[in-house]
């Protein structure tokens, strides 16, 4: 028989997971409504506390990914795709299953078919992700997300005329989306357009809070390069100069330096450049227990 103690403690117990239980469910029902009201940042702050009470949450992690993902952060929406593929494997699927069931069930809902098209494309579907935007902006034309998704799929097959053509749809209806002006800077590079590829990078860094330091020190230098190949040295020097300020510790800004120095006739300059991206390197190396 269990004294009346031992009883308190085992009920208190059983409460406690219960109430653990409850709490990640709780907090990932509210982040997926928050999601699907288009509440990026109270979802995330939501879905966070879901994967705090309960880190084997796989369903909470994919969600969170979901909500980075929307939210812009793709680099933190790839880590928690991630760590949800490795507590369950078959999260991918389910959700998948999931999207179809609902659009099987609402046929207009454009909702679920990003939802579709975000997971093909985590997992490399790229063609299956492409069909999924192509009903979003069928149903809903004026949709610039939908245009920069499809656009960024598009530039992945390395279709860079119709990538260009989404990523201006997205931009007529949202001029203030920097990420779509970023990678249409990015096309213009690749096809040898390098005004153009400046015009673009330029508009991304009027769009890009100064707070976001590691993605200006980006475009700055992208920028930087872009004017190298269009024979501007002393603007990229001085783009390359603000990309470092923003990010000293990155090797390849000092590497481009030492180059762009050179073909200015900086050959001072552009030895120190060197040495400090010798120093890095080496730095890099031994962090990393490569000799």
């Amino acid at each position: 028989m269990f004294s009346r103690r031992s009883l308190i403690v085992v009920m208190t117990f059983c409460l406690f997971l219960g109430c653990s239980r409850k709490n990640d469910d709780h907090y990932n029902r509210l982040g997926v409504n928050y999601l699907d009201n288009g509440q990026y940042n109270y979802a995330i702050d939501a879905l966070k506390k879901a994967v705090k009470f309960n880190p084997s949450n796989a369903e909470a992690h994919f969600n969170l990914g979901r909500a980075y993902k929307r939210g812009g952060m793709d680099e933190k929406a790839r880590a928690e795709f991630s760590i949800s593929t490795r507590i369950n494997p078959e999260i991918f699927n389910e959700c998948v299953k999931k999207y179809r069931e609902e659009i099987d069930y609402e046929l207009t809902d454009t909702q679920n078919y990003s939802e579709l098209g975000n997971a093909y494309a985590e997992k490399g579907m790229i063609d299956d992700a492409i069909d999924a935007y192509k009903k979003v902006i069928s149903i809903e034309p004026e949709n610039a997300r939908a245009h920069y998704s499809l656009g960024t799929l598009y530039s992945k097959k390395g279709m860079y005329t119709e990538a260009a053509d989404e990523f201006w749809m997205a931009v007529e209806i949202d001029p203030d989306m920097s990420e779509v002006h970023y990678n249409l800077g990015l096309i213009y590079y690749r096809q040898g357009m390098f005004e153009k590829a400046i015009a673009e990078y330029q508009a991304t860094l009027k769009l890009l809070p100064e707070a976001q330091g590691k993605k200006r020190s980006g475009v700055h230098y992208k920028l930087g390069l872009a004017y190298h190949d269009n024979k501007m040295f002393s603007d990229a020097i001085s783009e390359l100069n603000k990309a470092v300020e923003l990010m000293p510790e990155d090797s390849r800004i000092h590497n481009q330096l030492s180059v762009v120095y050179k073909k200015a006739g900086m050959f001072e300059q552009a030895e120190k450049e060197s040495r400090i991206y010798e120093k890095l390197k080496k730095k890099s190396s031994n962090q990393h227990g490569i000799k």
